[in-house]
């Protein structure tokens, strides 16, 4: 889900916990959006993350409370040397997150009491040493959750591209409950896929609503293989306007009458003509940031225009989607 970004142009903030609309889209007017001319917006490859004593800001995967599927949140851990050992023990049941996640009905994923005997990076592989409580799981998918929430949430750093999991000293190829652990894991295993897309070896993912036991939505990314890699952005948008399926707990967030009237690539920008349908679905903002979500995961895809019946789109709160609209930095950002 990490994407290189040059500019901060869209901020999120979830309704059950800013009181404001699931997004607070942002969309500065520039002429040329090669050449930003205003720092408020500037967000540089490889700058260094804030190191001021309040922390850093980091995208966790946890799971909603009931265990099912991991989802990204913005949370703010504070600053230290080796932080992405302080973001693991975040990802820890009782951690330091614990009180956090459980006010927003979320959870972390890895066993209470786990520590991390060891970790180093080196060209950009992460290996974790950790003590004998991780292989204490609860199931296969338990199992599955811990190892997408840690391949997603340490691969959000950039200097991280996989990571190797080690417990008590040696590589780990097997979770307790049968799981399988490659000896490398990369963003390429997809995240709350419920089915390997080795087979084609093409694979979409799309963003699901899911409704917080605190109240409010979130929004569930969910990989799932596709028939053929030709044309990604076409099969994305099939796959989100054919909902959950089978993912249970999650809802649509494009109604099943949708068609998609026109969609062209024009270099990194992806432009998407709706039906009247998508107009008249309860939570529109919704919509649109899911939609954005699930094309800007395509790798040549960093913006999106989108149009209903050729018109703009304009939100229930009177705002005028006019422009191109970038993926947003966080999904699921929660107060700090």
């Amino acid at each position: 889900m990490r994407k290189t970004m040059c500019w901060l142009l869209v901020l999120l903030m979830t309704a059950f916990v800013s009181g404001c609309g699931l997004m607070d889209w942002i969309f500065p007017d520039k002429d040329d959006p090669d050449l930003p001319d205003d720092d408020e917006y500037i967000e540089l490859p490889g700058t260094e993350p804030d190191t001021s004593m309040e922390g850093r800001s980091t995208i966790l995967y946890v799971a909603d409370m009931h265990g099912k599927y991991i989802l990204p949140v913005t949370y703010k851990v504070p600053w230290e040397e080796g932080i992405a050992k302080a973001v693991v023990r975040h990802l820890v049941e009782g951690g330091p997150a614990h009180q956090f996640l459980t006010t927003n009905g979320l959870k972390a994923v890895l066993p209470a009491g786990t520590t991390i005997l060891g970790m180093n990076v080196h060209e950009g592989e992460c290996v974790v040493d950790f003590s004998a409580e991780f292989m204490a799981t609860a199931d296969e998918i338990h199992e599955r959750l811990i190892l997408d929430a840690l391949t997603f949430s340490l691969t959000e750093f950039a200097t991280i591209d996989s990571v190797t999991i080690w417990v008590q000293g040696r590589p780990l190829t097997k979770m307790t409950h049968g799981t399988p652990v490659d000896a490398v894991l990369t963003r390429e295993r997809g995240v709350n896929s419920s089915a390997s897309a080795k087979g084609t070896g093409a694979a979409v993912t799309i963003y699901l609503r899911l409704d917080s036991l605190a109240g409010g939505s979130l929004l569930v990314p969910l990989t799932r293989p596709v028939a053929s890699a030709a044309d990604l952005a076409t099969a994305a948008l099939e796959q989100l306007i054919g909902g959950p399926g089978g993912d249970s707990g999650l809802e649509a967030v494009v109604p099943a009458t949708t068609r998609v009237e026109k969609l062209s690539i024009e270099g990194t920008m992806a432009v998407v003509d709706f039906s009247s349908d998508l107009a008249g679905v309860g939570n529109l903002d919704v919509a649109v940031a899911a939609i954005i979500l699930t094309l800007t995961e395509l790798p040549n895809i960093n913006r999106v225009k989108l149009t209903i019946g050729g018109q703009v789109i304009q939100l229930p709160d009177g705002r005028i989607l006019s422009e191109p609209m970038f993926r947003p930095e966080s999904t699921n950002p929660l107060a700090l």
